[in-house]
């Protein structure tokens, strides 16, 4: 891959083709993260090249404004870096590491008083020149920002850093940590509490005079009409559509997510087919088609 960055532009060429990118690019679409850079697709001689465009007066780079901020907004932007980690792998798919999160391609939003990255719909860590790794840049960044901290808090944010690279200390733990340095996190603290908590998913048929609800609050949840390998069985007196082993639901970081198993009838979310083996996210309202049964789908918090 390769990366050239301008003042107000990133742009990444990707030399080899990664089978996980197109439906990267739906996740990162559909996400909505207010922390990335919008970027635009271009295929250039057959290679895929991401520009992200930090256009607007209000977006500068990071490294030219942290040193005029003050403690409690050099907290909030820490904490930033780490609910950034946190949001992108939420969706159960991308990881943190597919986050640019280099120091001198790292953009502030002033009016939102938040940091901007650039964060590409890959599987695999990212490379950066000279043999430097995500971890490497991401601690950088955390400690160039602490730089402009009083002394103390410059000890404390590197004793952090530490215990997450040790596996000693949760994302989750060190926000709250950070919490007590003084930055005014209570949103950011809410998301976490409220994504921690159990979802129980509810899918409800009603049709020809019968009724047919499954409760799912594993991580793995088979739907099909062969009994002894199914959690949620279809019997023909509901439907002749459904396969033996039709679909596939599954918890990831409390969300859920749908598979079609290669089913002679498809299954549908909201009307739009899945293809097979392919993840579509499961949300409050949804309609979920297997073959010609339609479940209403509901969340729950347990």
């Amino acid at each position: 891959m390769l990366v050239k960055a301008k003042e107000k532009q990133i742009a990444f060429l990707f030399q080899e083709r990664d089978p996980f990118f197109e439906i990267g690019c739906r996740i990162l679409e559909q996400e909505h993260i207010d922390q990335m850079l919008p970027f635009t697709r271009i295929n250039q001689r057959g290679r895929e090249k991401l520009v992200y465009q930090a256009d607007g007066e209000s977006l500068v780079l990071l490294s030219d404004i942290v040193p005029k901020l003050e403690e409690k907004d050099l907290v909030n932007l820490l904490c930033g870096m780490i609910f950034l980690n946190m949001k992108v792998e939420e969706n159960g798919f991308l990881k943190k590491e597919c986050i640019w999160c280099k120091y001198d391609n790292l953009y502030y939003d002033k009016g939102n008083g938040c940091i901007k990255a650039a964060i590409l719909p890959i599987t695999g860590e990212l490379r950066y020149a000279d043999g430097a790794s995500w971890r490497g840049q991401f601690e950088e960044t955390m400690t160039c920002i602490a730089s402009y901290l009083p002394a103390d808090g410059q000890q404390y944010l590197r004793k952090l850093v530490l215990m997450l690279k040790l596996g000693e200390l949760t994302q989750e733990e060190a926000l709250e940590r950070l919490q007590h340095m003084g930055g005014g996190v209570s949103e950011t603290m809410q998301w976490v509490q409220e994504h921690q908590q159990d979802i129980i998913l509810r899918l409800l048929y009603r049709g020809k005079g019968r009724e047919l609800e499954f409760l799912i609050d594993s991580e793995d949840f088979l739907i099909g009409r062969n009994a002894a390998v199914a959690d949620g069985v279809i019997t023909a007196e509901y439907s002749r559509a459904v396969s033996r082993r039709h679909c596939l639901i599954t918890n990831l970081n409390h969300k859920y997510f749908v598979q079609d198993l290669k089913s002679v009838n498809h299954t549908l979310v909201n009307g739009i087919m899945i293809p097979p083996y392919e993840l579509m996210e499961l949300e409050n309202n949804d309609i979920l088609s297997v073959g010609d049964i339609e479940f209403r789908v509901t969340t729950s918090v347990s």
